[in-house]
């Protein structure tokens, strides 16, 4: 799972306040069901597959109010389950490489199975067919992320950090004009 980087935010709400707005967006917004703590608010869209994204929003105290750190991705628990099957396959992949090389005496395949490609090749499309479902899962939820942020961005009034450290940056002295001398003018 790629972790879909949404940034940090700041609101002047305290992370108490953020969790009530985001659970007030969650109710009012039809299309969006959630969890929300003092803490972490998930959201995720209602209708999707299984590879849908979640978006995770950890509140963190801070001396101006809270402190928003946006991850947007697949569901953990789906990444998990999709890792422990891809392993899997990854094994069986192993073990019909070694049985068609015949490094080990006791396990390897006979002249008539190394010649059914079909055979040989059928754990290795399945894990490329593995990979490929997840990848489309995630390419069609590739809307959702922008959407689940924007919904809770507007619910806690919240302010990208990044803009923010760019409007408060020292700005350089504007340039002084330049005074032409009586010598310039002359010579």
């Amino acid at each position: 799972m790629k972790a879909l980087r949404g940034g940090e935010f700041t609101t002047k709400l305290t992370p108490v306040e953020c969790a009530m707005k985001a659970q007030a967006a969650i109710v009012a917004e039809p299309e969006v069901v959630g969890v929300v703590e003092d803490s972490l608010v998930l959201m995720r869209k209602l209708e999707g597959n299984m590879f849908h994204t979640v978006l995770r929003a950890n509140l963190l105290p801070d001396a101006e109010g809270t402190t928003i750190v946006l991850t947007a991705g697949a569901d953990r628990i789906v990444f998990v389950f999709c890792l422990i099957f891809l392993a899997a396959f990854l094994l069986i992949d192993l073990f019909f490489l070694l049985a068609y090389s015949r490094v080990f005496q006791a396990y390897q395949f006979s002249d008539r199975d190394r010649s059914d490609w079909l055979f040989i090749s059928l754990p290795f499309v399945s894990t490329a067919l593995g990979v490929g479902l997840y990848q489309l899962g995630r390419y069609q939820c590739r809307g959702d992320k922008p959407f689940l942020t924007r919904v809770f961005v507007e619910a806690t009034e919240a302010k990208s950090k990044a803009k923010a450290k760019v409007k408060t940056s020292p700005s350089a002295p504007p340039p002084r004009p330049r005074t032409e001398s009586v010598a310039d003018v002359q010579g």
